[in-house]
């Protein structure tokens, strides 16, 4: 929509009737609020407003689209993508926006491949879609535009803080892994539960974006990936801080010294012994300050909120994998958040589950008898959860012993690789003091050559080090197969789940 245009709020409101659409009424109904809150300017306002009214624009022409032919399959998509100039993609992206919505429904039907070498994940190929129309108006989908209230509630939330970080009426708040919604303040725009990875997750269109391709796949254990290494840092102070190779730290340092990025999104331990906060990077004393892995849950992508007036800058996110979901989720469902529109790469870490602070980790720390304060660094490693202590002790429990202290949102979580990131970095797979590193994008494989190119790093196929990538394989296997137990379990109880 030419934004030149002249309009008046009668024109608008008789637009956002015509689209039947209840998150546009909503949007422009609040004008004046979201203004006066101060999170985006005018401009910013007007820009998200004309591509939400692009967006529905689009879909409901999908819908009509299906309506009226009774052939209803990935051909009908093919067909629609071309009559309308719409990528292939993005019509798949919207026929399951279709579906969240309850407008239609979806069976796919698809079949397994794996490569002879095994290297590649085993993977779900679609082969075809049987799509339902719902004899259902488009005016009776609000529900799932109230707010993201339902998955606090739920007990699903990932804590990622991206709600809380695009929300323009800044009325959610994060903390301890736990949101929470000014009644009085939300307007019910749903923007919060469009991009929130625990609503509606859409894996295999986040895979068809991640490779670029015209297949759809879901993967059984980590997920599409070009190249996989065994690699560690050579930069001294970041090795003398890092929690195993470093690399997600020699990331952010390369990407500053070349001038990639203005910002970078991280954690750093705050007031609180071993209790993180969001921190947004800016030099390498920064990357230092933020080095290690903290166990405990940290909204990061709240922090977006403070660089929507930061025009023209450019900012890499270091994450765990909900964090790296809800990105790609909103480039996909993409109605001009700025400081999304900012992101130019998605560093993603591994992470089976996160714990509380109050209830997780001190209660960890009081089981291996040491105070928090001693604390020096932590790991997790062979099925134990390892804690060093300034004492120059290694305590250590069963991860067993304490999965009860877990957050029980991550019981959802089914990515242990950060699947939707750039670039992953853990230690499974890799031997002590390095890091396993999985490139899933052109724009990572770029990245990484480049700190290969200039000595910053050392690095070997994975297929040459012990334990390797099947370790990696095996334990990413196992996650999948858990959260889909329990995600069976709640809905044996009627309860909220993520729809993927």
């Amino acid at each position: 929509m030419n934004q030149q245009v002249e309009f008046t709020w009668d024109f608008l409101k008789n637009v956002s009737e015509a689209l039947d659409s209840y998150r546009v009424r909503s949007f422009i109904d609040a004008k004046e609020d979201i203004i006066n809150a101060g999170v985006y300017t005018e401009q910013q306002y007007f820009s998200i407003l004309f591509k939400m009214i692009d967006e529905e624009k689009v879909k409901f022409q999908l819908f009509d689209y299906l309506k009226k032919h009774h052939e209803k399959g990935i051909s009908i998509i093919q067909q629609f993508s071309e009559d309308h100039n719409v990528e292939y993609k993005k019509t798949h992206s919207l026929l399951k926006l279709l579906e969240a919505e309850g407008l239609i429904s979806i069976k796919e039907i698809y079949e397994f491949t794996e490569q002879e070498d095994g290297s590649e994940d085993r993977s779900q190929e679609y082969t075809d879609l049987l799509i339902t129309i719902r004899n259902t108006s488009p005016s009776t989908i609000r529900p799932i535009y109230e707010p993201v209230k339902i998955i606090f509630n739920s007990k699903i939330c990932s804590g990622c803080g991206l709600c809380a970080g695009i929300c323009p009426m800044d009325c959610i708040t994060i903390q301890n892994g736990h949101g929470e919604i000014d009644e009085d303040k939300c307007i019910r725009c749903g923007l919060c539960y469009l991009v929130c990875p625990r609503s509606f997750l859409p894996v295999n269109i986040l895979n068809l974006y991640q490779e670029d391709d015209s297949k759809l796949k879901k993967y059984e254990q980590i997920g599409h990936f070009l190249e996989a290494y065994s690699a560690r840092t050579k930069i001294k102070e970041i090795r003398e801080v890092c929690q195993d190779g470093g690399i997600s730290s020699t990331c952010l340092l390369h990407l500053f010294n070349t001038g990639e990025i203005d910002f970078a999104i991280g954690a750093k331990i705050g007031d609180k012994p071993w209790c993180p906060e969001p921190v947004l990077i800016q030099n390498k004393d920064d990357i230092i300050n933020a080095a290690g892995t903290k166990y405990v849950n940290n909204p990061n992508l709240k922090l977006l909120s403070e660089l929507n007036t930061q025009i023209d800058k450019r900012i890499a996110v270091v994450g765990v994998p909900c964090m790296m979901q809800a990105l790609l989720k909103s480039r996909i469902y993409d109605i001009n958040l700025p400081s999304l529109q900012a992101v130019q790469y998605r560093i993603g870490i591994y992470c089976m589950e996160s714990f509380g602070y109050e209830n997780g980790f001190l209660k960890i720390c009081e089981m291996l008898n040491v105070h928090v304060d001693d604390v020096r660094k932590t790991d997790i490693n062979k099925g134990k959860f390892i804690i060093y202590t300034t004492n120059n002790e290694e305590l250590s429990i069963p991860i067993k012993e304490i999965n009860h202290l877990a957050r029980e949102d991550c019981e959802v979580c089914y990515d242990l690789t950060s699947e939707s990131a750039d670039i992953s970095v853990g230690s499974i797979g890799a031997p002590s003091g390095w890091n396993c590193v999985l490139i899933r994008t052109p724009k990572g494989k770029e990245l990484f050559n480049d700190l290969v190119k200039n000595d910053l790093i050392e690095a070997k196929p994975i297929s040459e080090v012990k334990p390797g990538i099947g370790l990696l394989k095996k334990i990413a296997a196992g996650k999948k197969k858990k959260s889909i137990k329990y995600i069976n379990e709640k809905l044996e109880r009627e309860d909220k789940v993520p729809i993927y």
